[in-house]
């Protein structure tokens, strides 16, 4: 196939074929990146070459993320930040009765959330969903049917630590209620089965870190402040060449230093005050209170079993928490620890 733009006709052309091969990938992505840019008609170009073409060459996959992850992440604006809008419209194109199907858009769901500024928790929520159902229901996913039901593999594990953890996803670096609440289900359906070693870990962690997490999870601008940034610093100098020429003039003679901090003051009183309740707040996310005592407690208990990551996940909590409520007593007793 000779080298041509992404023109109607060529997509008009593969998908009458129903097949794409190598030297066809070679040519779409000439013709997608040769401006640089991903627009909404050819994303939608090629969503329809993956629905059409029930045969496609391996290189189909990393085109596929590649320019999908352009058109979503790189061109939305402000660049990096997923709208609920592109994510719905992202998950209306993937999924096809309520489930992902294919391994390409799983892999592509994942890398948006690894590389987006921010974006809606829903895009990791159902990420999970899809490696939840290739590892309890494999027979009924169209990625992994061949695998043998109820094992959470290195592989399965890895992709659950990239999307739990990614920046962008529902709570930042922490992991959100919805995400806590996923990797107890695995668990309980997984439990005696000859899960990866890693898994374990992961749980404990990954429970611990939704109920504990010192740090906090970072302060992730929104789109509208994002733009408002962008603006400032196009219009302002920046507080650092402020400071400088304010230094330079002081040496001068030239200028009221009791003023000029009064100035930028305000600034950094802000500041210190946003730090100040980053620290309380996380202080205070390493206890666990009554609220998050109740949700362990029912969720452990949920299956009426009390399996071995979740007797470590208790150990490791009483073991780490500055304070626990008063509620996990019991549980605690009924572990052991």
């Amino acid at each position: 196939m000779s080298e041509v733009s992404l023109s109607t006709d060529l997509v008009d052309e593969l998908a009458d074929k129903g097949a794409i091969t190598a030297d066809d990938v070679l040519a779409l992505r000439r013709g997608l990146f040769k401006d640089g840019v991903v627009d909404e008609r050819e994303a939608e170009a090629v969503f329809r070459l993956d629905h059409a073409c029930a045969t496609k060459a391996p290189e189909w996959t990393r085109f596929y993320v590649d320019a999908l992850t352009d058109y979503f992440v790189w061109q939305s604006q402000p660049r990096g930040y997923v709208s609920e809008a592109q994510a719905r419209l992202l998950i209306d194109r993937i999924t096809h009765d309520g489930r992902i199907d294919a391994m390409s858009e799983l892999e592509l769901l994942i890398n948006i959330v690894h590389w987006a500024t921010a974006c809606p928790e829903e895009l990791a929520v159902v990420s999970l969903i899809a490696v939840r159902d290739s590892v309890l229901t494999p027979e009924t996913t169209g990625h992994e049917s061949n695998r043998a039901p109820a094992i959470i593999s290195p592989a399965d594990v890895e992709i659950i630590r990239k999307i739990i953890y990614a920046g962008t996803s529902g709570g930042g670096f922490t992991v959100t209620r919805r995400e806590a609440e996923l990797l107890f289900e695995l668990n309980d359906a997984t439990t005696g089965q000859e899960n990866a070693p890693s898994w374990g870990d992961l749980f404990v962690k990954g429970i611990a870190n939704h109920l504990m997490f010192p740090g906090g999870a970072p302060v992730v601008a929104d789109a509208e402040e994002a733009k408002r940034r962008d603006k400032w610093l196009e219009e302002r100098r920046g507080v650092g060449q402020t400071l400088a020429q304010m230094g330079r003039a002081a040496l001068g003679g030239n200028i009221d230093l009791k003023g000029a901090w009064n100035q930028v003051g305000p600034r950094g009183r802000a500041q210190q005050e946003r730090e100040d309740k980053q620290a309380r707040e996380a202080l205070s996310r390493e206890a666990i209170d009554t609220e998050e005592a109740k949700w362990l407690s029912a969720q452990v208990m949920k299956d009426g079993m009390l399996h071995e990551n979740e007797r470590r996940l208790l150990a490791f909590i009483k073991q780490n928490a500055p304070t626990v409520d008063p509620a996990l007593d019991a549980l605690f007793a009924k572990a052991g620890i």
